[in-house]
């Protein structure tokens, strides 16, 4: 078991090899301690990744990049983004709950955790008839964990306010505020969560922000997520053009590198152990 207070976290291992590769090598050689996968995409980083020791491992429930193949129902559910999966009829609902079990199984098997952790791609697990279905089967799951996206809203930089992607996760967890008041909260592990806010743009500015937040506030256990992982042109093919922008991003590079920033290495070693 995991027993990391504070998780350095990265979403979207699995979703290509390449991006596999970049996370994989800031658990290996930096301070990135635990992962979101994806188990619908880059099989062989998932073996591989299985085999890896005391990290912390949540399955990513992706039901807005799901891959296109020949199987019943795919283009649908290859088709379907965050608005869509708002405004879906009972019938549809049912087979986007259908990929959802496939999913949760698919994981288990590779993974054999001892205790089932979940979150969301794009905060999917967050849309109310999607936090209600996994809520009200938490027992048939047996979800031990989820991420908790509602996070506390720290003042801006000045230079946020001059930057648009600032705004647009500032949009996002309001957003997530907002479901937060339909969603009945249920008894599951949920730790601090921070990383919606400068999702995109964390450096070590904003790391060290969330830091003092968290300490002053005296929280422990607590979840800071980056996205360290990182496409190329060779793999163009296997993303929507508005996805493939968001994972080739330079910025992905600055996140890469915190996993490799000493300050966030003893950061976490004195948070972890005491």
């Amino acid at each position: 078991m995991m027993n990391n207070k504070i998780l350095f976290h990265a979403d979207d291992f699995g979703r290509s090899s390449e991006i596999s590769k970049n996370i994989f090598k800031c658990l290996e050689f930096g301070y990135l301690n635990s992962v979101s996968v994806m188990v619908n995409h880059d099989q062989d980083s998932l073996k591989k990744l299985a085999k890896i020791k005391n990290i912390n491992i949540r399955l990513h429930l992706n039901l807005t990049e799901i891959p296109k193949s020949n199987e019943i129902n795919n283009e649908f559910l290859s088709n379907l983004n965050f608005l869509k999966l708002l405004v879906l009829g009972k019938k549809n609902k049912e087979l986007v709950i259908k990929e959802i079990h496939n999913q949760i199984t698919k994981f288990i098997k590779i993974f054999d955790p001892k205790e089932l952790k979940i979150d969301g791609h794009e905060h999917i697990h967050l849309i109310p008839w999607i936090y209600k279905h996994l809520s009200e089967n938490k027992d048939n799951y047996k979800i031990y964990e989820m991420r908790n996206s509602n996070e506390e809203l720290l003042i801006p930089r000045i230079k946020d306010l001059f930057n648009p992607q600032y705004f647009r996760n500032l949009s996002a967890c309001i957003l997530v505020k907002f479901f937060y008041i339909f969603n009945k909260k249920f008894k599951i592990l949920s730790p601090k969560f921070a990383g919606l806010l400068y999702s995109g743009i964390q450096d070590e500015q904003t790391i060290k922000k969330t830091l003092n937040y968290f300490k002053k506030k005296n929280i422990e256990n607590f979840e800071i997520l980056i996205h360290p992982g990182s496409t190329n042109y060779e793999e163009k093919k296997l993303f929507k053009k508005q996805y493939f922008n968001f994972y080739i991003s330079k910025k992905r590079k600055t996140e890469y590198d915190l996993c490799f920033s000493k300050f966030i290495q003893q950061e976490l070693l004195e948070l972890n152990n005491k």
